[in-house]
């Protein structure tokens, strides 16, 4: 029985059913020991859950059974980022980096929790790193924008600009990407280039409430009273 409960929950992982999985990897718990496989992917479907403290449970599991697992560090690292343990995610990351030391994605995280520590230099710099293991695709298209939020907070806006373009030319339906070159651009006082990025990220999602709110930020900036004040309503119908 816990075989087939095990033999389930992986279909039902790959299914993307995570909350069904975790049921049947628990079962399944009951009659089989513990296997790397079972407790790496129970953190992962847990993370994607957003039970972050059962996800860490699970993969200290998985690594005391394969603590030469550079993806297991990762994903761990990750989770600590979603528990505000930015500190021991570096760590964490740093371990992983050790055993894989070109993973564009554990890189990412990395730079992710020096931001969150206001490393920002430092993050910056393992971005960098990112881009140079893998510039294209979705982990390229993260750290140009990763990056260009770093350069932000040390007040390099034309740099993050230059950051949000490259993560453009990857993907120009990123409407994160839009946005903050639409915040870097207003801070150089380019309001019209602002407004239109703004626009561009909500013409790509309609529903997006911060560039509702930042495009009513670009209009006031240039005296559009009526547009601003029609773009803060829709901000605010949306949540905002």
């Amino acid at each position: 029985m816990s075989e087939y409960e095990n033999e389930k929950a992986e279909i039902l992982y790959a299914q993307r059913k995570y909350e069904e999985a975790v049921s049947a990897w628990e079962r399944a718990e009951k009659g089989l020991p513990h296997s790397f496989l079972q407790c790496y992917k129970k953190g992962i479907a847990l993370r994607k859950l957003g039970r972050y403290d059962e996800a860490a449970i699970s993969l200290e599991k998985a690594l005391e059974l394969q603590p030469e697992n550079a993806d297991a560090w990762r994903a761990y690292a990750w989770v600590c980022c979603q528990l505000d343990k930015n500190a021991e995610a570096v760590e964490f990351c740093e371990k992983s980096l050790a055993l894989d030391p070109d993973n564009a994605k554990t890189w990412i995280v990395r730079g992710y929790a020096l931001h969150q520590l206001g490393q920002y230099e430092k993050a910056v710099e393992s971005y960098a790193r990112a881009i140079e293991c893998n510039p294209l695709g979705a982990d390229g298209r993260r750290a140009w924008n990763n990056r260009g939020a770093a350069l932000d907070n040390l007040g390099r806006y034309d740099e993050a600009i230059d950051s949000y373009d490259e993560a453009l030319l990857i993907d120009p339906f990123d409407i994160y990407a839009w946005n903050n070159k639409g915040v870097s651009s207003g801070i150089l006082a380019r309001h019209e280039e602002a407004i239109c990025c703004f626009s561009k990220a909500i013409q790509i999602e309609p529903e997006y409430a911060t560039a509702w709110q930042n495009l009513a930020v670009a209009y006031q900036a240039l005296h559009r009273l009526d547009e601003a004040e029609e773009a803060f309503k829709r901000a605010k119908e949306l949540g905002l």
